[in-house]
């Protein structure tokens, strides 16, 4: 596979997990990954939680928006990765290209509540997984794997992180 590793982080509304998994792929990609979010409901805004936790780890963001998966209509898209929690009854959104796609369920911050300490020790939370996850899929050597290899590599680093 080609470098660089053009990956869609999806979600419903587009404001936190996708928009840290897409600044995470530039970030720890160094050259070997692109990152692009999009949402099937945007919500139209980055949760400003998403941005705090990203600058407290001195994750450098371009111009995030919470946006519609139409809204990249076109673009080449390698990998997509939906970062749902399913087993929250969150709905994941289908991406219909013929681009490899894997699920990386994770709990929404957006939802958190309670004091300002426990809504940032969420998103400290989504933020651990996702970075653990995009370290793990960015330390591939992509150019050894076809389509399938990926796939299966990136559902095990999932499993893997999840039964931690």
């Amino acid at each position: 596979m080609n470098t660089p590793l053009n990956v869609l982080f999806l979600c419903t509304g587009n404001s936190c997990r996708s928009i840290i998994g897409e600044a995470l792929a530039d970030h720890l990609g160094k050259g070997k990954l692109h990152g692009l979010s999009a949402g099937s409901m945007p919500t139209g805004k980055v949760n400003e939680n998403a941005l705090a936790v990203l600058a407290r780890h001195g994750v450098p963001v371009n111009t995030p928006s919470s946006k519609s998966m139409d809204d990249l209509e076109g673009e080449k898209i390698d990998l997509v990765i939906t970062v749902c929690d399913a087993a929250a009854g969150e709905s994941c959104p289908v991406w219909l290209g013929d681009t490899q796609k894997v699920h990386w369920g994770l709990e929404d911050p957006a939802h958190a509540t309670g004091t300002d300490d426990e809504i940032r020790g969420a998103f400290e939370v989504t933020y651990n997984e996702l970075h653990a996850r995009v370290e793990a899929l960015a330390a591939l050597d992509f150019e050894s794997m076809n389509p399938l290899g990926l796939i299966a590599t990136a559902q095990k680093i999932h499993r893997e992180m999840d039964n931690q």
